[in-house]
């Protein structure tokens, strides 16, 4: 079982029976999928496509996931592994930890970066540590975990801070990593709550509470930007924007149209985020969100 990537992100809507996922992927989505009062209502993954300020967003509501669910759905497991972003979507605040034990018995890790190190394998001896000042952990433990893992001789890249338990999670293939939003269905009333490092929104699909809110953080935890495209002389296309990563530049952009653009660059010329509208600008010029940019070949 498998959901094809539609869109510029995939959102998986996860949770316990009868809280209302089906619902909600109608209501931000527009489709009329099957929901009733009673629970499992869900046998199968429903899709439907969420569009938020002109970019199409994926939403997969998947079945209710049961008791052992780890254990006994990973076939749904599978399906969040690949989604960019999991709501989690509850009527009770007590069932988020049961929910929290099922991902981590599954072995994805919500809401946290996987940790800023990149380790090249050599041909020579022993391992060197580029950023070994940014590692907060006794340096033999550090080589003995990585020794242990059949990394002898390896160049070990360190970005940001990190600690022993860093290394065994990169150690680890089976982990996966995953931003994620709790979201408190069948509220009427409340505003962004937060609990260690979710957010957790309350919404009511039937009095349309918070929706709009919760469609703002899927976009900001989903960490994209678009950009739009303009060609000298004319306005812009503002009903397809291209989707990048926040902190994509221009040549991230100019790789996304065509490769060749690289090649031929000359500058481009950027509305939204420049010093002042339409100033030239380089490859390395990192965009913002509903930047208009114009770019100029040789």
């Amino acid at each position: 079982l498998s959901v094809k990537k539609e869109g510029a992100a995939q959102v998986a809507i996860v949770g316990p029976p009868n809280t209302g996922k089906t619902s909600l992927l109608n209501s931000l989505t527009n489709t009329t999928c099957d929901t009733a009062e009673y629970p499992f209502t869900t046998s199968k993954p429903n899709v439907g496509m969420m569009n938020y300020q002109t970019v199409q967003l994926q939403l997969v509501d998947l079945p209710p996931l049961n008791k052992d669910a780890a254990l006994k759905q990973a076939t749904y497991f599978a399906i969040i592994r690949n989604a960019d972003l999991a709501l989690l979507v509850v009527e009770d605040l007590k069932q988020v930890k049961q929910l929290l034990k099922d991902f981590t018995d599954s072995h994805i890790i919500l809401n946290k970066p996987k940790p800023a190190i990149r380790i090249k394998k050599t041909s020579t001896d022993g391992l060197e540590f580029i950023g070994d000042k940014l590692i907060k952990a006794n340096m033999d433990d550090v080589k003995k975990v990585l020794r242990e893992n059949n990394v002898s001789n390896a160049i070990i890249e360190v970005f940001e801070p990190v600690d022993l338990d860093d290394f065994f999670e990169v150690m680890n293939e089976k982990l996966a990593y995953l931003p994620a939003i709790v979201v408190w269905n069948k509220q009427q009333k409340g505003k962004l709550l937060s609990h260690q490092n979710f957010d957790i929104i309350p919404i009511s699909v039937a009095k349309k509470f918070n929706l709009d809110l919760l469609q703002k953080k899927i976009w900001e935890k989903l960490r994209l930007i678009k950009v739009y495209t303009k060609e000298p002389g004319k306005k812009p296309s503002m009903k397809e924007p291209i989707t990048l990563r926040k902190g994509s530049s221009i040549k991230d952009m100019a790789m996304h149209v065509h490769k060749d653009f690289i090649k031929k660059f000359k500058y481009a010329r950027v509305w939204g985020s420049a010093k002042h509208d339409g100033a030239a600008v380089g490859l390395d010029y990192k965009l913002e969100d509903n930047d208009i940019v114009e770019i100029h070949l040789k």
